[in-house]
C-alpha cells in the first residue's frame, strides 16, 4: 500500500473516532481587537492552573475558555452564574460570591478547594475582572501555585485592582496556605448561588449602569456591543430598581443614610431618563454624572 493511501486511512479513522467534529484547541480561539479572547475582557493567564478576567459574555466566551484548555469557571461575583452555557462547552461552574470588603477565611477555603480539586485549569472571574476576581485568583495562587504574598500583591497591581478596596489587599497579603485538614472540612462550593435582597438588586443596578456608561461614551446611542439596548429604557429600569430597593427590609436595616443615597440615586436616574427622551444630551450628561457620583458615595460607605 502506498504511503499516501496509508495516510488517508489514518485520517479517515481519526475522523470516525471524533465523529468528524473539529477538536477544541488553541487554534480555535477567537480574539477581539484588543487581543483578548472574544467575550473574556481583561483576560490574563497566570499559570498552568489559574487564569482570570471578566465575566464570560456569550457562548463564544465559553467556547474560547474550553479551547484555551480550561475545565472550570470560578465566579466570585454576586450575580447568578450561567451554568447552562458553561455546560454546553464541557465546563464546570463553581460559585463563591465575595464582597468588595474582603475575603473571609471560609470563602478563601472554598476558593482554594475549588481550584485544587478542579481537573484542569481554572478561570477566575468577577464582573469586570479588576477587583474581586484578581484578589481571589491571588489567594488561589498563593495556596496552589506557591507564590509569595508579595508576588500576589504585585499581581493585584498588574490587574489594576483599586487601592480603595483595602479589605481585598489586606486579605491577599495575609493569605497563608491552609492545612489539608482545613481544606477537607471546607464545603464543596455550589455551581450557582442566587443573590437575595439588596445584593440581588445591586447586581441588576450594575447591569443597567454598565449599559448606560457604554451609551454615554457613544453619544447616548445604543452601545455597539449591545445594539438592542435602549438608553432611556435602561435609565427607567435603573430608577425603578432604586425605588424597589428602598422597600426591602435589609435596605431599611442599613439605616437612614443608605435610604437617602438610594432616594438620591432614583432622582438622578429619573432626570437621566427625562433628558434622554427629550434629546437633551447636556442634561443627560449632568444627570449621568449625578448617578455616578451617587454610586461612588454609596460604594465608599457600604461596599468598599
Amino acid at each position: 500500500m502506498r504511503t499516501s493511501a496509508i495516510l488517508l486511512c489514518i485520517l479517515v479513522a481519526a475522523a470516525c473516532e471524533t465523529g468528524g467534529k473539529k477538536q477544541a484547541g488553541p487554534e480555535s480561539v477567537t480574539y477581539d481587537d484588543h487581543g483578548d479572547p472574544v467575550g473574556l475582557h481583561r483576560y490574563r493567564k497566570w499559570s498552568d492552573k489559574i487564569g482570570q478576567g471578566a465575566e464570560p459574555m456569550g457562548d463564544e466566551a465559553f467556547q474560547n475558555l474550553a479551547a484555551l484548555g480550561y475545565t472550570t469557571v470560578l465566579s466570585v461575583d454576586g450575580a447568578a452564574t450561567d451554568v447552562e452555557a458553561a455546560e454546553r462547552h464541557g465546563l464546570t461552574y463553581v460559585h463563591v460570591p465575595i464582597g468588595y470588603d474582603g475575603i473571609t477565611r471560609e470563602e478563601s477555603l472554598e476558593i482554594v478547594k475549588a481550584v485544587k480539586e478542579a481537573p484542569g485549569p481554572v478561570y477566575v472571574h468577577c464582573h469586570h475582572g479588576k477587583h474581586r476576581g484578581p484578589a481571589a485568583a491571588m489567594v488561589a495562587r498563593i495556596c496552589v501555585d506557591g507564590i509569595t504574598p508579595e508576588e500576589a500583591v504585585h499581581g493585584l497591581e498588574l490587574s489594576e485592582t483599586s487601592p480603595k478596596y483595602e479589605g481585598l489587599w489586606r486579605d491577599v497579603r495575609n493569605t497563608k496556605p491552609p492545612s489539608a485538614a482545613a481544606l477537607a472540612a471546607a464545603p464543596t462550593p455550589p455551581s450557582r448561588v442566587l443573590p437575595q435582597g439588596v445584593r440581588a438588586t445591586m447586581v441588576e443596578v450594575n447591569v443597567r449602569y454598565d449599559f448606560l456608561a457604554e451609551s454615554a461614551g457613544e453619544g447616548w446611542k445604543a452601545p455597539k456591543a449591545h445594539p438592542d439596548v435602549s438608553p432611556p429604557h435602561e435609565a427607567r429600569m435603573l430608577w425603578e430598581l432604586y425605588r424597589e430597593m428602598a422597600r426591602l427590609d435589609d435596605a431599611k436595616a442599613k439605616g437612614a443614610d443608605f435610604l437617602t443615597l438610594t432616594g438620591e440615586g432614583e432622582k438622578y436616574a429619573v432626570s437621566l431618563e427625562e433628558a434622554l427622551r427629550a434629546g437633551d444630551t447636556e442634561g443627560a450628561r449632568k444627570a449621568y454624572l449625578g448617578v455616578k457620583k451617587n454610586c461612588d458615595a454609596c460604594h465608599s460607605l457600604y461596599r468598599n
